[in-house]
């Protein structure tokens, strides 16, 4: 087995990736098997079926095609890529695997941000969008991300379907990369002009005039697609402060001047917070590598830092949504089951709909789907800091919500206030909320027998209190019941199953939930309580045995 992946070693585009990898990495890739799950696959470089490599991905494309073809007559597909290591290189090879079973491919011709492939296969009304992506994972991490012809990632039955043809196709050292004919050729497209053109002019109508003021915006794409996206759309809409972290605004698959490519970090905002210094900007925004996600944070005039978390980001742009569409009724709010109370509580303070869907935005997109012709969707947000604010594009996009936030700032700074001001006036309405998160990660089967023991503990021996709170009822995803300790009543969840365990107190929640395709498990603590800090860090070594 691995000899014959060493004999192709030349041939799979990752010879410099695996020879870089210690003797345990290298045989990782050979014992373990990358599977397509619901958010699609993803992984290191490198050689062997838990790589990905020419002939996985190879092997993706394959089962895509027979996927497709066994839908549509004459299927289309939309291909984007970004700024990783390699991602030309996938895209090229799954369009040249689609085009051999007569797709039609459009095939961007430089790296596009998620929310412009989510856009495209709506405009060109495609059957399937692939972009080619691992987010902000590290440099030798890259993955594959398949969408239906709404724009939004596949759903759950579609992903498994899609993931059997994958599987029946057996070693991928089998699968050749075809030859195309002239007219099989012809058959991979680039992406017209126009489709761009056409999601600016979504955006501006979503957005609308920004106010003049003196607002100074820094901004850093953390080597990713955001750049010339950002700049180009705020140009059109005529906001010209606008400063560049240009050391991190150049695509870099080495990520090469960035702590950190994930806008969660704090440590992603220390070059922007350098340039703020020296510009006397107010607003830091950064974008993740693929643009779907982004973070904030806010400097005053004596230069303190403001950062602000994926739930008071979606409570702001929720608390100004509202404002904006005062003259609408039946109006919605979209997040997910692990994203804070502080949402839900100002959606209800204004009279405005709430809607919990599952982690995972095609959740959100879902429900989008779903949503009766009477209903005006407000946003649909996760705490993991993906929001979506227009829903001309069926997955999370950060270049929407980048001008959404400039011109509430704007409005904010002609007042003499700040973000965190309103945040402030939210809390007051409310209640304060916090919020943390906890990751733990478990290595190997020893690992994944942790975590299944923790959560087999709390699922079928629910405790009554927690560090001190009463618990008063627990919802179990997997089970899809909830249990009310207070009434003694058991209710039915209405979502689809999935392994999460959320925990009720009179104070707020917390919510266990696994990864499915990493050795991790999350803490998610929300709770409206004094020495939140104390308490969630005293809850986090209790649950995880760490005293």
């Amino acid at each position: 087995m691995k000899d014959n992946w060493i004999n192709v070693i030349d041939d799979s585009l990752v010879k410099d990736f695996y020879n870089q990898q210690s003797s345990e990495e290298q045989q990782e890739g050979f014992e373990t098997t990358l599977a397509f799950g619901t958010a699609g696959i993803r992984g290191k470089l490198g050689l062997g079926e838990g790589r990905l490599n020419r002939f996985t991905v190879s092997k993706v494309a394959l089962g895509l095609a027979q996927f497709l073809k066994s839908k549509h007559d004459s299927p289309v597909a939309v291909i984007h890529y970004d700024t990783r290591h390699l991602s030309p290189e996938f895209a090229q090879i799954i369009a040249t695997i689609l085009a051999s079973h007569d797709i039609k491919v459009y095939l961007s011709d430089t790296y596009r941000t998620t929310p412009d492939l989510s856009y495209a296969v709506r405009f060109l009304e495609a059957h399937a969008g692939v972009m080619i992506t691992a987010s902000h994972n590290p440099k030798d991490y890259n993955g594959i991300k398949v969408y239906g012809e709404d724009g939004a990632q596949l759903s759950t039955e579609p992903s498994n379907v899609l993931s059997d043809y994958i599987n029946a196709l057996g070693d991928p050292l089998t699968i050749e990369l075809p030859q195309l004919s002239n007219e099989q050729q012809s058959l991979i497209l680039s992406v017209p002009d126009e489709v761009r053109a056409s999601y600016f002019k979504e955006i501006q109508s979503l957005v609308g005039d920004i106010p003049q003021s003196d607002l100074q915006v820094v901004f850093t794409s953390l080597h990713g697609t955001s750049v010339p996206v950002v700049p180009e759309i705020l140009s059109q809409l005529n906001f010209n402060q606008f400063n560049l972290v240009e050391a991190q605004c150049k695509p870099d698959p080495n990520f090469s001047s960035v702590a950190s490519a994930n806008p969660e970090d704090h440590k992603a905002f220390d070059q922007s917070i350098a340039l703020a210094n020296q510009v006397n900007a107010d607003l830091l925004i950064s974008t993740d590598p693929d643009a779907d996600r982004l973070g904030i944070a806010e400097r005053d005039q004596e230069g303190n830092i403001y950062y602000y978390n994926g739930n008071q980001i979606g409570a702001l742009l929720l608390n100004y949504q509202i404002k904006a569409t005062s003259h609408l009724n039946n109006r919605l709010m979209i997040q997910s089951i692990v994203s804070s109370e502080l949402a839900k509580s100002v959606a209800r303070h204004h009279g405005v709909a709430y809607k919990e869907v599952l982690t995972g935005f095609k959740y959100i997109a879902e429900a989008i789907r779903n949503m009766p012709e009477d209903q005006n969707y407000l946003l649909g947000y996760e705490e993991s800091y993906g929001f979506l604010a227009g829903p001309f594009v069926r997955d999370k996009d950060a270049i929407q919500i980048v001008p959404l936030i400039i011109k509430y700032a704007s409005e904010l700074k002609n007042e003499g206030r700040m973000l965190k001001d309103d945040l402030e006036d939210i809390y007051q309405q409310v209640g304060r909320h916090n919020d943390q998160l906890f990751s733990h990660t478990f290595e190997g089967a020893k690992g994944k027998a942790i975590i299944d023991d923790i959560m087999k503990s709390y699922r079928n021996n629910p405790p009554r209190t927690i560090n001190g709170l009463d618990v008063v009822a627990i919802e179990d995803y997997e089970t899809g019941e909830k249990v009310d300790f207070q009434t003694n009543e058991t209710t039915p969840i209405t979502l689809p199953k999935a392994n999460v365990l959320k925990i009720y107190f009179k104070e707020g929640f917390i919510a266990l939930r696994p990864s499915g395709t990493e050795p991790k498990i999350k803490l998610y603590v929300s709770l409206t309580i004094d020495h939140f800090d104390d308490v969630a860090q005293q809850i986090n070594e209790e649950i995880f045995n760490l005293k």
